[in-house]
């Protein structure tokens, strides 16, 4: 990546960064952590659960075709 493209990224990231910063407040800035927080939990959790369910439902579809 060419010097020039690199600190264009960098401009735009700290521009928008600058702009965004003021506008921020504390309670609302809390609360967004905390729902990402939650809402990553919330995937993992669901995705092992999918996981079980599936590997059950694997097993289960095996032995259902199974012709002993």
């Amino acid at each position: 990546m060419s010097n020039s493209a690199t600190s264009l990224k960098l401009g735009t990231l700290g521009g928008t960064l600058a702009a965004a910063f003021p506008s921020l407040q504390r309670d609302t800035l809390l609360e967004a952590v905390v729902l990402a927080g939650i809402g990553a939990c919330v995937s993992f959790v669901v995705s092992l659960f999918l996981k079980v369910l599936f590997k059950c439902f694997k097993k289960w579809f095996l032995k259902r075709s199974d012709p002993n």
